[in-house]
């Protein structure tokens, strides 16, 4: 079942506002980041008090204007409350939030981080708005309709079209956005030995601490490629339908068809896609 253009544009309408929103939330805890209450969840990082604002607004917002909608979000999760992954990718309309990209950027005053809003129809994303409250940059697409970028705090009526031909550019002119690959299995030598090969030859590394937004800046073309493994839908849902959108090639680190459910994600737009993905396999 496709869904009707009038609808996808309400849908994501919707998710723009609720983002905006969310965002003046995590902008106010900004101010008063010194006394955050925070949360130390191991190896999935760190929560604040503001991680937990920005998503029960967003939950709220949800329930009220879908009630029938289900939803995965990043605390929520954690908590054990949400739908597994695999109840997710079954229904009808599933949103996927993580109301603070880049927790550690926000607790230390970077002004890095976003609020990651997709709307998922039987596990397929159709709506996607990552915003960075501090800049005002808001990325947003939905299906087939394309991908875009609004400033909130210049100008919230014009947008940009982000689309993107081909990456002809060589290795050594490349800005990459890659992460280390950190398994238990792996010493740190090793960890390290195969993130330098797969960057051998860029021009330049630039890590922001948000997969959403480092995904946002390929489908710019602000950064040329981003590879990481060990994301979670959260992460990935929204800025990846932004990215295919804007004509960015997206696939796993075996070179399969990308979904937001997959363990690993490489980003970049064809032919570079193809040569990124040769150094990560071999």
């Amino acid at each position: 079942m496709s869904l009707k253009t009038k609808e996808l544009k309400d849908l994501l309408q919707f998710a723009l506002d609720t983002s905006y929103e969310a965002g003046e939330i995590l902008l106010k805890f900004q101010k008063q980041r010194q006394e955050l209450l925070i949360t130390d969840k191991g190896a999935d990082g760190i929560a604040s008090e503001a991680d937990q604002k920005s998503e029960d607004f967003i939950l709220n917002e949800i329930k009220q204007k879908y009630p029938k909608h289900t939803f995965l979000s990043e605390e929520d999760y954690s908590n054990n409350k949400a739908a597994s992954f695999d109840e997710i990718k079954n229904e009808e309309f599933s949103w996927v939030i993580d109301p603070l990209d880049g927790t550690n950027n926000f607790v230390n005053g970077i002004p890095i981080y976003a609020v990651s809003i997709a709307l998922l129809h039987y596990g397929e994303a159709v709506v996607g708005v990552v915003y960075n409250p501090t800049s005002g940059e808001c990325f947003y697409a939905s299906r087939s309709e394309g991908a875009f970028l609004i400033d909130f705090r210049i100008n919230p009526f014009k947008k940009y079209k982000l689309d993107h031909k081909e990456n002809n550019k060589e290795m050594s002119e490349c800005i990459f956005s890659p992460a280390p690959t950190y398994t238990k299995e792996k010493t740190f030598e090793e960890q390290l030995s195969v993130f330098k090969k797969n960057i051998l030859g860029c021009r330049a590394v630039r890590r922001l601490g948000s997969a959403a937004l480092e995904l946002c800046y390929v489908a710019t073309g602000n950064f040329d490629g981003y590879w990481e493994k060990h994301l979670k839908p959260w992460d990935v849902a929204a800025a990846g339908l932004i990215c295919m959108e804007a004509n960015v090639a997206l696939t796993d680190f075996n070179g399969g068809e990308y979904n937001p459910f997959d363990n690993s994600i490489i980003a970049a737009v064809n032919p570079l896609h193809k040569k990124i993905l040769g150094k990560i396999k071999t």
